[in-house]
């Protein structure tokens, strides 16, 4: 549950940021009555949003590992460290799903660190999912988590609804982050809402 509150309010804390967003996502929502998978996977600009919104600021901001085996590793600058089995790692999420080479503008057209959710159809057209851009949002690999697609399910449901009856402002203009157990928008998504007409 920690994760997924988190989810949802960075998801309408950018959204809050974001009228021409939230438009088209109330476009694609509006004559949806069930919020299923099959449903949920039309409306392309929401699933654009969650994506965007884990890569930039993932629920889980380092994923803690054990190295299970004496490991060398050598770095881009041929530099070694040597890190013995049973070393504690964090992977540190936050910063690497903001990487300028992997996520920035010479590879999506925009810098990493902005929210833009338009980055995800640039990459669609290149053939590139969030596998191929290690995209951490939901950990990597074998300790990927299986809880990925009730996540997309439960927030893509949340965001649906609360763009089909209102419009949201961010009452900040910055959402500033606040890390416990998951990363949260330091002011709680603070925004005013308008009912839709």
């Amino acid at each position: 549950m920690e994760a997924t509150t988190s989810f949802a309010s960075w998801t309408l804390s950018h959204l809050s940021r974001r009228p021409d967003i939230q438009d088209q996502i109330y476009e694609e929502v509006k004559d949806m009555s069930v919020y299923d998978p099959d449903n949920l996977m039309r409306a392309v600009t929401l699933n654009r949003v969650l994506e965007e919104t884990l890569r930039l600021t993932p629920a889980l901001y380092f994923l803690p590992r054990r190295a299970t085996a004496d490991t060398w590793i050598e770095t881009t600058d041929h530099r070694k460290m040597f890190m013995p089995k049973g070393t504690q790692l964090r992977l540190d999420v936050w910063h690497a799903n903001r990487c300028e080479e992997f996520w920035g503008k010479a590879v999506t057209g925009y810098s990493a660190e902005i929210f833009e959710p338009k980055r995800w159809d640039v990459l669609a057209q290149k053939g590139m999912t969030s596998r191929d851009m290690l995209h951490f949002g939901f950990g990597h690999g074998p300790r990927f988590c299986p809880g990925r697609y009730l996540g997309l399910l439960e927030v893509g449901l949340v965001v649906g609804a609360a763009v089909k009856i209102f419009k949201f402002t961010a009452v900040n203009e910055r959402a500033e982050a606040k890390a416990g157990v998951s990363t949260k928008p330091a002011d709680g998504a603070l925004m005013d809402l308008e009912l839709r007409a």
